[in-house]
């Protein structure tokens, strides 16, 4: 006996709608309360926008957002409210209207990464300008400033007590800056990159688990050990390194700045995808030799700590294609007349 769901009233979804605006500002508040799970917090209070984007549509959608967004403001400011339409508003509409209109999983999620960090970029540049409370979200790089600061006077101290082998500790300091250094350049287009990234994929998985309880289905994700990228990425991996390692040979020192920037931030995202790439070709190899659940998670927790490696076999698959399917062998016709007994037989 099969059971049907009845579609809500009115009077349900109005108090649905409401709920998930609540579901959202208590997100949001723990979210600023514990700054360990913060991101996580964040990602969350955005999946209420992609649940009642897939399940009652567009109109209610724009209510929800007008809500969420009026508390917002009257209790956090208007740039805190502002700052939610890039970064979760915008991406659950995109992706929740992707879903819909039938696109493939991880091509909806590809085309709503793309467009939300293009206008998150441009929003991060005038959030401060509409909004005073908006210079908070520029205090990123004030903090690793900061920090760059503080360990090179902690590393001028252990210098003037004599502690340490001062040339370890004035290489450890070249170092430490010229992280910080590269750093710097990838805000804050690849830390909104890296956010979006985060936050859909929480929006996709927790629309999945929460699809039918609203009514709506999604397309599963297909197995992690499958992912895999367009072939054109690597061109975003070459043309980022020789911008960040060519600028010294542009003519003004405006254009080495920018085109530094410009090649840090196209190698970070595309290292990013390429980690994500060879991580799946390592799944791709758990699924093939039947690798254990203990095993998987102990390899793969060790596989986080060569990240340069899993980076390199994402790039050495565009041309070795390590899953594509082997031909089986022909066997060989031997003649035991002519042949000896061996050991290994």
């Amino acid at each position: 006996m099969t059971m049907t769901l009845t579609p809500p009233t009115l009077g349900q979804r109005t108090l649905g709608t409401t709920l998930m605006t609540g579901w959202t500002l208590v997100a949001l508040f723990l979210a600023g309360r514990l700054p360990l799970l913060g991101a996580v917090l964040m990602a969350l209070a955005g999946l209420p926008a992609m649940v009642v984007g897939m399940a009652w549509g567009a109109a209610w959608f724009a209510l929800y957002t007008g809500l969420t967004l009026a508390l917002t403001s009257w209790l956090g400011g208007g740039g805190f409210a502002l700052l939610l339409v890039p970064m979760l508003l915008l991406p659950a509409a995109l992706l929740a209207g992707l879903a819909r209109a039938g696109l493939a999983p991880l091509r909806a999620i590809a085309a709503t990464l793309l467009l939300t960090t293009l206008f998150s970029v441009a929003v991060w540049g005038v959030l401060p300008l509409i909004d005073e409370g908006g210079t908070q979200v520029w205090a990123v790089k004030e903090l690793f400033l900061a920090q760059k600061q503080e360990f090179a006077q902690k590393v001028q101290e252990f210098q003037q007590k004599g502690e340490g082998d001062p040339q370890s500790l004035q290489l450890l300091l070249e170092h430490f800056q010229a992280w910080m250094d590269f750093i710097l350049l990838l805000v804050p287009v690849t830390f909104i990159f890296t956010w979006h990234l985060v936050s859909l994929a929480v929006f996709y998985l927790g629309a999945l688990a929460l699809g039918s309880r609203f009514g709506f289905s999604l397309a599963p994700l297909p197995p992690f050990s499958r992912w895999r990228f367009d072939w054109n990425l690597i061109w975003l991996f070459v043309a980022g390194w020789f911008l960040f390692h060519g600028a010294d040979l542009v003519g003004p020192a405006g254009a080495q700045d920018l085109c530094r920037r410009i090649g840090a931030n196209c190698l970070a995202i595309s290292k990013l995808l390429y980690f994500i790439a060879g991580l799946s070709i390592v799944h791709f190899w758990f699924d093939s030799y039947k690798i254990s659940s203990p095993n998987r998670i102990g390899l793969s927790c060790l596989a986080l700590l060569v990240t340069n490696l899993l980076v390199w076999l994402g790039i050495i698959d565009v041309w070795a294609d390590f899953r594509a399917p082997k031909s089986p062998s022909t066997p060989m016709i031997r003649n035991r007349d002519d042949e000896e007994d061996s050991f290994f037989d």
